[in-house]
């Protein structure tokens, strides 16, 4: 009996001693260099790929008028040559690869993204320190990039009888404020931008100090940041600091905008309310709020307003949030007979509806709503990508990357029914929304006092 268990216990003791070495947990380090450059690096030897993110603290809101546009025009120049490498050398690099590279502009900033394997991570780098100081702007290639944007606004906005709407929609909700014109810009801004100017935006606006250099991976925190450090410690030049840009909460808006477009025969009114930036203290009550509305299979606005009611062909709840603050909007589609009186009556009749009967703010709505936006924090630590993401928009939008680790789940976490229902009074029920009304005509845009 001995004899035959023998081979069974040296079996089980081999496995044992071949069993790997738990996985070292995630770390953060973090370090401005002396030229401004912030500079975050997420050591995760659980992810596969290495996530590098530059996240320019420029967007479209902070433009002045005769740089319009310039945030978009920038998010495509900057993937042309530098003095140390042709036009295609950063996109050849991820291709042969195996990775992804790609940008985007926001109203507040302007984000470089790359995810590639651990291998060829290093190069992305002197890549990246390459174009934020050595990109080569000349009228020719400012003339093709102007080309190739205005063909993409050719295709995405004016192809688009939505998307048409929104540029003076959010010039005649917004006003005067930074969010007033869109990131995508006009061809009209583009047709106007001068190559001098060009360059003052790159020389003054690309400057480390308004940069924030994220990257997340499989990497060695210390040494990567010491790889950081020398290729982009010397990059340096004349600093632009972007203009602020005041919180929606201080802005005066419209009562109400009138719009029209050529969208089919159809009428569509809207109640928009202004919420609290990440920064308040109120912004997670607000925002498990809005997942509480509408974060789930059902829309508690829709289903009152169209499944219980009968009243709009269709409705929905649209929340956003963005650095200056949030916005949270009640919108309706109606056939062509209703008119502008009625829509709203339905609107605010809807919202009070809510308010006194509050069949959606529950404890166990809190707590299905809780679980969901925990849920969505604690995925994104699965993909290098969205770590990079969220230490970015934390740094931007809070002032501290570390609240992306771990800081959003003990805020949902905290939230309590009272706080939400609290929230509802104070950004709902004793609000006065920007009524929006669009229908079919003549494209244009008015205010309505």
């Amino acid at each position: 009996m001995i004899s035959c268990l023998l081979p069974l216990t040296l079996a089980w003791s081999m496995a044992r001693a071949e069993e790997p070495a738990p996985t070292p947990e995630p770390s953060l380090v973090s370090q401005t260099l002396p030229n401004g450059l912030h500079v975050t690096v997420l050591s995760d030897p659980s992810l596969p790929v290495v996530a590098t993110q530059m996240w320019v603290q420029v967007g479209s809101a902070h433009e002045t008028d005769s740089e319009a546009g310039f945030a978009h025009l920038f998010e495509h120049l900057m993937f042309g040559k530098t003095t140390n490498n042709d036009k295609e050398a950063y996109s050849r690099h991820h291709t042969m690869n195996g990775g992804s590279e790609n940008a985007y502009t926001a109203f507040d900033n302007t984000v470089y993204v790359s995810t590639i394997g651990p291998a060829w991570h290093d190069q992305v780098l002197v890549f990246e320190a390459d174009r934020m100081r050595n990109l080569i702007l000349d009228a020719e290639n400012l003339e093709n990039e102007k080309k190739i944007v205005t063909e993409e606004l050719r295709l995405r906005t004016e192809n688009d009888p939505v998307s048409r709407l929104l540029d003076p929609a959010f010039h005649a909700i917004f006003g005067d404020h930074p969010y007033g014109h869109l990131p995508a810009g006009t061809k009209e801004d583009l047709a106007a931008a001068d190559l001098a100017l060009v360059q003052k935006f790159y020389n003054g606006y690309y400057h480390p100090a308004n940069m924030h250099l994220v990257i997340a991976g499989p990497v060695d925190g210390a040494a990567t940041m010491a790889r950081v450090e020398e290729l982009f410690g010397p990059l340096g030049g004349e600093r632009l600091v972007p203009p602020t840009v005041p919180d929606l909460a201080s802005h005066d808006f419209p009562s109400r905008v009138l719009l029209q477009e050529d969208i089919p025969p159809i009428k569509v009114a809207a109640l928009m309310y202004i919420g609290p930036t990440m920064r308040d203290p109120d912004y997670w009550a607000f925002k498990v709020m809005t997942e509480m509305l509408a974060g789930g299979e059902l829309d508690a606005f829709r289903e009152e307003l169209v499944t219980e009611r009968g009243k709009a062909v269709e409705a929905m709840t649209v929340a956003e949030t963005l650095r200056a603050g949030s916005v949270l909007a009640f919108a309706s589609i109606n056939l062509p007979f209703r008119s502008e009186r009625r829509a709203f009556k339905l609107l605010h009749g809807t919202r009070d509806t809510l308010t006194e009967e509050a069949a959606w703010m529950t404890q166990d709505k809190l707590d299905t709503a809780k679980r969901r936006l925990l849920r969505q924090s604690l995925e994104r630590r699965y993909y290098a990508e969205s770590q990079a993401d969220a230490l970015g928009q934390a740094y931007a939008w809070q002032g501290d990357e570390t609240l992306a680790m771990g800081g959003a789940v003990a805020a949902i976490d905290q939230v309590t029914l009272e706080q939400v229902q609290a929230a509802w009074v104070k950004y709902v029920v004793e609000a006065q929304p920007v009524e929006i009304f669009v229908k079919k005509g003549e494209p244009k845009a008015e205010e309505v006092k």
